[in-house]
């Protein structure tokens, strides 16, 4: 009786083990997909997936990570097999019926957050020195069109021993 319990306990410890170094592969997979490094988190994927073959999430970042590197038949496949293995009331579901439909409409796909931004005209060299520009030769149109206007001539002024007056 004792080697039976001295045995589940050995199995439980084992599986304890490779729960948490399916964990730690997954860990560093969610790191490398984040940082743009589809190739070393497929790797890492993998690895949790090879590791506990019975567990979902490995499946969900398998399909997004597919997705990622232009594999939709490959995406799909592990998309289905997450779904198979989560309820349809998970909140990743949808997520995943989404990439499943998108790959099989267009074959391949990309999965993006959001589009790129355009950076603001005002942050560009050329727009300020433009605006410089402008208002030089505005100005100086303004003094060129005013200076022979006897309107707006300003009297002269003649300055002796007393002082300066118009």
């Amino acid at each position: 009786m004792a080697s039976i319990l001295v045995a589940a306990a050995a199995i439980a410890a084992r599986a304890d083990t490779v729960e948490a170094t399916a964990l730690f592969h997954l860990d560093r997979g969610v790191a490398a997909f984040h940082r743009g490094d589809y190739v070393t988190a497929q790797r890492e994927f993998t690895a949790a997936h090879d590791l506990v073959p019975e567990r979902a999430n490995p499946y969900r970042w398998l399909a997004l990570t597919a997705a990622q590197l232009g594999d939709c038949p490959t995406a799909r496949v592990h998309a289905d097999a997450f779904l198979i293995r989560v309820g349809p009331d998970d909140a990743r579901a949808a997520e995943l019926v989404r990439l499943r439909e998108l790959c099989h409409r267009t074959g391949a796909t990309r999965v993006t957050a959001a589009p790129p931004r355009a950076r603001p005209l005002y942050t560009r060299w050329w727009f300020w020195t433009g605006v410089a520009g402008a208002a030089a030769l505005a100005t100086t149109a303004v003094v060129l069109a005013t200076a022979d206007d006897p309107a707006t001539a300003l009297p002269p002024i003649r300055c002796d021993a007393t002082g300066c007056r118009p």
